[in-house]
Formats: C-alpha cells, sequence, structure tokens
C-alpha cells in the first residue's frame, strides 16, 4: 500500500523535466517575500487598529496582497472606521485600502464579551456538575447576565434540573430554556 504513493510520485516527477522543476521553484522562490511582506503589512495594521480602538479591532478582519489592503467587519461608528482606513494606509508597503467597515455603535466592548463567555462558562460547569455527562448537549450563551440554553436532552426533569443549575448560578440574572426534550 504504501509503494503506490511513492510509485505515483516517482512517475509524476520523472514526467517534469528538469526546467519544469526549475521554473517551479523560482516562481515559490519570487513569491516568498511576498507572502512574508504581506504577512508583516497585516501585523503591522492589526497592531495600530487595537491601539486606536481595541474594542472595534476585534471585529475587523484585515487582509493584504501585493499591498492591496481589505479591511472588513463592524466598528463603533464611521469617524473610528475613517481612523482605521487612515491608518492603513500609513503603513508602508501599503498601496491601496478597501473598506467594507460597518458602524454597529451598540456593539459590545471587549470587557464585555469577556464577561459574558465567563459568565457562560461557569454556568457550563453548573450545568456539568448536576447533569454530568448528559449536559453536553446543552450549549450556553451569554449576555449581559441574561443565559440561553439550548440543545437536546432525554427528560424533562433533567431539563428542569439544567435549567435550576442555571438559575442558581453567580452573576446570571436571567435565563431563556430552549432545551427541546427528546424521547
Amino acid at each position: 500500500m504504501t509503494r503506490a504513493p511513492l510509485l505515483l510520485f516517482a512517475l509524476l516527477a520523472a514526467a517534469c523535466t528538469r526546467q519544469d522543476l526549475d521554473n517551479a521553484g523560482s516562481a515559490l522562490a519570487s513569491a516568498a517575500p511576498k507572502l512574508a511582506s504581506d504577512g508583516i503589512v497585516v501585523a503591522r495594521i492589526e497592531a495600530r487598529l487595537v491601539q486606536l480602538d481595541a474594542d472595534s479591532a476585534l471585529h475587523v478582519a484585515v487582509s493584504s496582497r501585493d499591498g492591496v489592503v481589505r479591511l472588513s467587519g463592524k466598528v463603533r461608528s464611521t469617524a473610528i472606521a475613517a481612523r482605521f482606513v487612515a491608518a492603513a494606509r500609513a503603513i508602508p508597503g501599503v498601496t491601496r485600502v478597501d473598506s467594507a467597515l460597518a458602524a454597529a455603535p451598540h456593539m459590545p466592548r471587549a470587557e464585555q464579551n469577556a464577561s459574558d463567555f465567563a459568565l457562560a462558562v461557569a454556568v457550563r460547569a453548573s450545568l456539568i456538575a448536576q447533569g454530568g455527562i448528559n449536559a453536553f448537549g446543552v450549549r450556553v450563551a451569554a449576555h449581559d447576565g441574561a443565559v440561553t440554553l439550548t440543545g437536546k436532552v432525554k427528560s424533562e426533569s433533567l431539563r428542569q434540573t439544567l435549567v435550576d443549575a442555571a438559575k442558581h448560578s453567580p452573576g446570571v440574572k436571567s435565563v431563556v430554556d430552549k432545551i427541546e426534550v427528546k424521547s
């Protein structure tokens, strides 16, 4: 079985001329600096965006190819979007910036995202402590103290146990129960 891939490789390599191999190697060698340069440009832009507005920077994707940068995602305001575009243009190696940034003034701050994540993890731990392996079919989402439980469980009593565990978890203000009981 291991001979077949080796034989296929040998046949393909034999079909390539020395010139083909040299051309492929040259193309790869010439592309490597461009790829590295694009990666450096993206890293510099991302670092600058975090300095300008860390909350918005978490929701922005940056890509670069041959000096053309694309910014996409959500930011807190059009003013921040303009600052992000200007910051990207100021990075050495950038020739053009295409922006697909949308203003979303009510997006959560980084601290809120971290707080919601921590609450969801704590509730998940409570569910597993109460329901054991049976709680693995339930997903937990949290936002500003409101917890939403979704998924499927095998019995009504297990569903109620998990909902009660979530309600009694520290930091939970309310629980939305979307757990389905499957027979």
